[in-house]
């Protein structure tokens, strides 16, 4: 690990104190959390998978999609490549 100082205000400092000790960990696991939350959200392609695949079987009210879902996502990623 890298040493950081970092300066927050009154407010951040104390709200962090308190959810340390609420959650019994330190703040810094706190920072470093925090850090990576920004950094998963703020760097292009760095996003959660899975949460790509919503909306990608296509509309809403197929009655069929739990048992063809394969299908359908692989569908999607055909459609997705050719654009």
């Amino acid at each position: 690990m890298t040493w950081v100082q970092i300066l927050l205000t009154e407010e951040q400092d104390g709200k962090l104190e308190a959810l340390a000790h609420a959650l019994r960990t330190f703040k810094a696991q706190l920072v470093r959390e925090g850090v990576d939350i920004v950094l998963r959200r703020k760097i292009p392609g760095r996003s959660d998978p899975l949460l790509e695949l919503v909306g990608r079987a296509g509309r809403v009210g197929r009655s069929d999609i739990s048992a063809a879902h394969d299908s359908y996502l692989g569908s999607s990623k055909l459609r997705r490549r050719r654009r």
